[in-house]
């Protein structure tokens, strides 16, 4: 499963539960926020180490 995947489904657990808590719906924002900051597959495939 790739990041956007994991991504649309918590965005589909945020918005398909009226009955999340204000902590649950929090943490889902915020597991997104950090997922989308996450290297793309592209991006972490042509990683070149910083040489000194």
């Amino acid at each position: 499963m790739i990041i956007g995947e994991i991504v649309e489904r918590l965005i589909g657990i945020k918005d398909g539960h009226d009955d999340l808590h204000s902590t649950e719906y929090q943490a889902i924002v915020e597991a997104c926020n950090l997922l989308a900051r996450m290297p793309r597959m592209e991006e972490a495939t042509s990683y070149e180490p910083v040489k000194n």
